[in-house]
């Protein structure tokens, strides 16, 4: 192999930073000769906004409150969930009676004002959520479906994010900072406690797991936000708790020394907490925005785009990819009093895998799906090789044709299938929170639940086109 040959491979590798394989577009075989071509070209594509009213949310975070912003509009969080209980509990012998009973919401962060008044109403289930089904962990799922509406509320109670009705729990992390959190605490008629502790007396199967104690005992609550409009709690932490008076045994040998105990049903991750989210019409408008684009969370809006790959096929398949760099700019926010968070990683993956990344837990593969930080400094979100990504849908093309009785280079095979297949060609983009190890590596990837946006430059407006940059080598 000739000197000025291997420089020229060289050379591409410093410039288009491949990955470990470089990505043929049109075929697998190097023609003869010593003479490589370097080259850049750029093509355009447009983008649009999509309207994502449920995401996939299986998380122990749950989300209340409502909050209408200025530009998004109306969004209410709600939830319901079920406790659990250790596997075999017992309740003491000594037990004489219930004294209380109350729910414990802990938090440590929350969105907007920190003394709004809002208001909460607590309802018990009639309705075993159901485990297996995927659609109670999208956030579309209906409260309705598991507990009676015309039924009297259990709890209600006025209450603010830190105000009067919060205590607080300050801690040490082991980097030696303070940790807070608050405490909701929403007290509940001994009458649940009764019932429980009834049930215990009836049959102690019934707590042998927490299956059936949820089956049996206590099937789950539904927490919403009925007044008041400002806040969105984060709770963390989410427990019933049953305070009982107690008869032990005294030095005088006789059972005549009360004292109190206390148990915890804790709402874990082994048990089903589901969290509905709803915003108002304000949303729909903003999607028909012609001249930007919007990624929106949680539940709100994704953006689509849509690269032209044919094209990018017919003038280069000939050639070798050696990487694909596209990028989506940022538009500053104006000022708000409580401005949304920016998505701190934003999701590239093609539109028909937008549910099943989420259902099946998936991480990025650098394939067909793509993760990105965002960039402070210049306001972006880069992708910079979905090289990849590119080749894999042109291979799908050529295959889905052939498959169909087609011949991918003629022009009316190829309209065919992509009219068959409209998604073939799309990604969206969403924003995600990206879970790290102690190496830093990413673990695991699931959507953004925070109140958080970005406008982006784009739009379906034909002056507002993005490009996409490809860099090839010809032999």
């Amino acid at each position: 192999m000739k000197i000025k040959y291997l420089c020229a491979l060289l050379l591409a590798a410093l410039i288009y930073s491949c990955d470990d394989s470089t990505t043929g577009i049109g075929t697998d075989l190097i023609p003869g000769g010593d003479k490589i071509s370097a080259n850049t070209d750029s093509y355009e594509f447009t983008t649009q906004s999509l309207l994502a009213d449920s995401v996939y949310a299986r998380t122990s975070t749950a989300y209340l409150g409502r909050y209408t912003d200025e530009q998004f509009g109306e969004f209410t969080a709600d939830f319901i969930a079920q406790f659990t209980c250790m596997d075999n509990f017992k309740f003491e012998e000594e037990l004489t009676k219930v004294i209380g009973v109350n729910i414990s919401l802990q938090y440590g962060s929350f969105f907007g004002d920190s003394l709004n008044a809002m208001r909460l109403q607590v309802d018990t289930l009639n309705k075993v959520i159901p485990e297996k089904e995927l659609s109670t962990f999208y956030t579309s799922v209906d409260p309705k479906n598991y507990y009676n509406e015309k039924g009297k509320p259990i709890a209600v109670k006025a209450y603010s994010a830190v105000g009067p009705s919060t205590s607080k729990d300050e801690t040490k992390t082991s980097d030696g900072n303070k940790q807070r959190t608050i405490i909701q605490t929403i007290k509940l008629p001994n009458s649940l406690g009764d019932h429980i502790f009834n049930k215990y007396k009836e049959n102690k199967e019934y707590f042998k797991t927490p299956e059936s104690f949820i089956k049996n005992v206590l099937k789950g609550v539904y927490i919403r936000c009925t007044h008041g409009d400002g806040t969105i709690l984060y709770i963390d932490g989410l427990s019933l708790n049953l305070n009982f008076e107690a008869l032990i045994e005294s030095s005088s040998g006789k059972r005549d020394s009360l004292v109190y105990k206390s148990y915890f049903f804790g709402a874990t991750k082994e048990v089903i907490q589901a969290n509905h989210f709803s915003n108002n019409n304000r949303l729909e408008d903003l999607v028909k925005d012609q001249n930007h684009t919007y990624i929106k969370s949680p539940a709100g809006i994704f953006t689509e785009a849509t690269f032209p790959i044919t094209e990018i096929y017919n003038e280069h398949k000939r050639d070798t990819l050696n990487g694909v760099n596209v990028s989506f700019t940022r538009y500053n926010e104006k000022e708000s009093k409580y401005k949304m968070g920016i998505p701190q990683h934003v999701l590239m993956v093609r539109k028909k895998d937008m549910f099943s990344f989420f259902e099946e837990n998936k991480i990025t593969d650098n394939k067909t799906s793509f993760l990105s930080p965002y960039n402070s400094s210049n306001n972006t979100y880069a992708f910079t090789n979905i090289a990849p990504l590119i080749t894999y849908c042109i291979e799908e093309r050529k295959k889905g044709i052939i498959a169909s009785g087609g011949n991918p280079e003629k022009e009316e095979d190829g309209k065919k299938w992509e009219a068959e297949n409209p998604d073939w060609n799309k990604v969206v983009i969403i924003p995600v929170k990206a879970g790290t190890n102690s190496n830093n590596e990413i673990v695991e990837i699931s959507n953004s639940l925070s109140m958080e946006n970005a406008t982006l430059k784009g739009g379906t407006n034909p002056d507002n086109k993005l490009k996409i940059q490809i860099f090839y080598t010809t032999f």
